[in-house]
C-alpha cells in the first residue's frame, strides 16, 4: 500500500526529531532510498525534510514501506530504545495542552513536544526510565490516540 504525503510527512519530522536515524524507504519499483547519514544514503534527513515541504500538490509518493533502522515504525510511532516518537497536525502549545489534561497519564512517563515550522506539524517524544515497554507503549498510544481526537475535533469545529 503506497503512503500519503502525510504519512511521510510525519516520518520526515519524526526523522528529525530521533538522534542518529537512519531511514529506508521502500519503493513501489521495489527500489530502497535510504535517508541519513550512511555511504548509500540519497540525501539527509534535512534535505528529506525539505522534499517533503516542498512537494506538489497531485503528485502521490511512491512509497510502499518505511523502515528506520535500530527502531520499530508501526502506526505511525517509532519505538526506538525508550523512546517513542509520533507527529501530530498540532501545534507544540495545542498538544502540550491535549496532553496536560490526560488525568490518567503515568507520573512515570515524560512527554517532550517539539514543533517543526517547516513541516507544520510537532512531533512528541514519549520517554521513561521506569516504565516497563508495555507501560511505556500504553501511556505514548494513549497520547497518540489524544492528539488524533483533538485533531478531529478542530477540523470539524473549523469545517
Amino acid at each position: 500500500m503506497t503512503l500519503t504525503r502525510e504519512a511521510l510527512t510525519d516520518v520526515a519530522a519524526i526523522a528529525a526529531a530521533a538522534p542518529h536515524t537512519q531511514v529506508r524507504l521502500g519503493t513501489s519499483h521495489g527500489a530502497a532510498v535510504v535517508i541519513g547519514e550512511h555511504p548509500a544514503g540519497s540525501m539527509c534527513i534535512d534535505g528529506f525534510r525539505r522534499l517533503m515541504a516542498a512537494w506538489v500538490d497531485g503528485c502521490e509518493p511512491q512509497v510502499d514501506s518505511v523502515d528506520f533502522v535500530g527502531g520499530i515504525y508501526e502506526a505511525g510511532m517509532l519505538t526506538c530504545g525508550e523512546s517513542r516518537l509520533f507527529a501530530t497536525r498540532l501545534s507544540a502549545q495545542e498538544t502540550a495542552a491535549c496532553l496536560r489534561e490526560r488525568s490518567d497519564w503515568p507520573d512515570k512517563a515524560h512527554a517532550v513536544v517539539r514543533e517543526d515550522l517547516l513541516l507544520d506539524v510537532s512531533v512528541v517524544q514519549v520517554t521513561s526510565d521506569v516504565l516497563d515497554a508495555d507501560a511505556l507503549d500504553a501511556a505514548a498510544r494513549d497520547a497518540q490516540a489524544a492528539c488524533v481526537v483533538e485533531e478531529l475535533c478542530r477540523e470539524v469545529s473549523a469545517a
